[in-house]
Parts: structure tokens; C-alpha cells; sequence
């Protein structure tokens, strides 16, 4: 797998090759605002990702992947140690890309044709080996089971210093009752707003932006009992059967899903 130093790898935006493939591994990093001419397939190999996008919010956990179609405006937060392998679509040779933004479980076949395309230069054309490869891993791609991204960002000016504040500080008490005085809006006008903006009852939202914290911390390594405490659980009990109706598992086995691939590099800023 090819290795890279920040000021020496190609733009994906400009290679000639149709389809780029870059491999990272590093420590905690969050990008800034940005958008790709290109789609970027994220792949998470290892560690915690939570993606921003303007009105979503969500954690790609490992052995999942991202769809980001072309021009879509993102950043991330990259937790504790982390791999990702992140691959370019030039959208004029694959006009028929997925069109929104998703998440998708990335099984054995998908992750191999990802790792395979990052081994490619960026400067060169396909041979037909290489089209070929490329036209299977369209093909499971669109074959991947595949979610939107699960937290709604509300964008009423009553409602965003809420979410802020939820997104920032996830155990924040308060309910809407108390945000109202502050905000400038009765409770029930505060709860109805957030179900038109989001399609969520507040509670649940925030529910939701527990769970988004939960992985981020469980994937930087912090214990159960910790990640609990710090999105304002009690008890461990009451954070463990939230998480597993959630996600169908207890949250300790994701902190031990990992990908054993081990490629390095360090253009953090492409994420």
C-alpha cells in the first residue's frame, strides 16, 4: 500500500486516473469544512469517525463506509486511533453513482476491492484488469445494505443552539421546558419544531446524539462505565440495553472490531 507525506500526494480532484485511492492511519483528527469535485467512498478500517454534513449528523464505525456523492460539503472527527481508505469516483466516467449521502456495511469482497484500488497510481489510466475491478466493486456497492445517516440536524435558529449544545455536551440535563427561556419559545413550540425539522420527538433526538457520542468514545478507547457517565447514564445497566436496542449488541464489542489491514500514510486533511 502506498505511502505519503502531507504535502506530496496527488488531489484526488485532478488525477488522471478515474478512480483514486488513498489509505491514512493516524491518531485523533478533525478536518475542517470541504467538498470533493469527486464521490469518496470513506472506508472505516480501524477506530471511530463522526461525520458532519450540513443538516446530518452520523458515526461510521469500523468495517462500514460512507458514500459522500460529489460537492457534498463535510467534515470529520476522527477518535483515538484510526484507519480509513478512502477512494475518488471521477463522476464524468461513473454517471451512475449513488446521488445521496449513506452508510453501508462493508463485507468481505467490498473491503478487498477497496484496499486493492488504494494500491493503484493516481496518474495513470484503467487497463482493463483495473475497469473490471472497478466495475465489481460498483456492483457491491450498490449491493451493500445501506442507512442514511441518523441524526437530523435541525436548522430553526430556536433550535440549533439546543443541538449544539447536545452535540457538544451529550449528558446536558435540560429539557425543553428549560431551553425555552432561553431560546425565546415555549416548550411545546420547541418540541413540535423539532419534530417538522428533524422527523424526530426530541427525546428520541437526543437519544440519538447519545448514541453518536457513545461510539465516538467507545471507539477512542474509554471504558463502558466512563462513556455512560459522560452521556449521561446513571447506571451502566440503563446505557447497555439503551445501546443494545440500538445496535443489537452490547457497546463493548464494538470497541473490538477492527480491520487487520495495515497500511500507512498521513494526508489527514483529505477525510
Amino acid at each position: 500500500m502506498p505511502h505519503y507525506s502531507p504535502d506530496a500526494v496527488a488531489d484526488p480532484d485532478t488525477a488522471a486516473c478515474p478512480v483514486v485511492g488513498l489509505a491514512i492511519d493516524t491518531r485523533a483528527h478533525a478536518s475542517d469544512w470541504h467538498a470533493h469535485r469527486r464521490a469518496q467512498l470513506l472506508y472505516q478500517a480501524e477506530g471511530g469517525v463522526t461525520l458532519y454534513l450540513p443538516d446530518l449528523v452520523g458515526q461510521l464505525a469500523p468495517l462500514q463506509a460512507a458514500w459522500l456523492p460529489a460537492g457534498c460539503p463535510h467534515r470529520t472527527a476522527m477518535h483515538g486511533r484510526f484507519a480509513y481508505r478512502s477512494l475518488y469516483f471521477d463522476v464524468a466516467a461513473y454517471p451512475e453513482l449513488p446521488s445521496e449521502p449513506m452508510i453501508l456495511d462493508v463485507n468481505p469482497l467490498l473491503r478487498e476491492l477497496v484496499l486493492r484500488v488504494t494500491e493503484w497510481s493516481a496518474d495513470a489510466a484503467l487497463d482493463a484488469g483495473q475497469a473490471r475491478i472497478v466495475a465489481t466493486l460498483l456492483d457491491e456497492l450498490a449491493a451493500a445494505p445501506a442507512a442514511p445517516l441518523p441524526l437530523p440536524m435541525p436548522r430553526d435558529r430556536r433550535l440549533a443552539p439546543i443541538a449544539r449544545e447536545l452535540l457538544a455536551n451529550p449528558a446536558c440535563p435540560l429539557s425543553l421546558d428549560d431551553w425555552a427561556g432561553r431560546v425565546g419559545a415555549s416548550g411545546r413550540t420547541l418540541a413540535r419544531l423539532f419534530l417538522a425539522e428533524t422527523g424526530l420527538p426530541f427525546s428520541r433526538w437526543r437519544t440519538q446524539c447519545r448514541l453518536l457520542a457513545a461510539r465516538a468514545r467507545l471507539a477512542e478507547g474509554a471504558s463502558v462505565t466512563a462513556v455512560a457517565h459522560a452521556v449521561g447514564y446513571a447506571s451502566d445497566s440503563a446505557f447497555i440495553a439503551m445501546y443494545r436496542r440500538a445496535y443489537g449488541e452490547p457497546p463493548g464489542r464494538k470497541k473490538r472490531r477492527h480491520d487487520p489491514d495495515a497500511g500507512a500514510c498521513c494526508r489527514e486533511e483529505d477525510a
